[in-house]
């Protein structure tokens, strides 16, 4: 009950809308810029549709990276998956678009 409670809280919710905002902003700028198919979904559940089946190999990749590592999900070799927690913090979407922008540069 007490999730419940915090989650239904009209602040609450009204950030995360915020946020869903900031990673659709996010995709958008990536799919101009790199020439991708597009993006979709609602709030933070988002898809970017690649174009080309370099998904698995992105994925690869995004592991690898200094210090940290990105963790990303592939459901399909065209598609990146995004489901970040409700509170995910704004600089965190800011660090993975980076981080992915540079991934998918390297990938031309």
């Amino acid at each position: 009950n007490a999730v419940l409670e915090v989650v239904a809280r009209p602040p609450f919710l009204a950030g995360v809308a915020q946020r869903g905002e900031h990673l659709q902003r996010h995709l958008q700028r990536l799919v101009a810029t790199h020439g991708l198919a597009g993006e979709r979904g609602c709030g933070l559940l988002r898809a970017l549709d690649l174009g080309r089946p370099i998904g698995p190999a992105l994925v690869e990749a995004a592991r690898e990276l200094q210090p940290d590592g990105l963790l990303l999900n592939s459901p399909r070799p065209q598609l990146l998956r995004f489901m970040p927690a409700l509170n995910v913090p704004f600089d965190d979407i800011d660090r993975m678009a980076e981080q992915l922008g540079g991934l998918l540069s390297r990938m031309r």
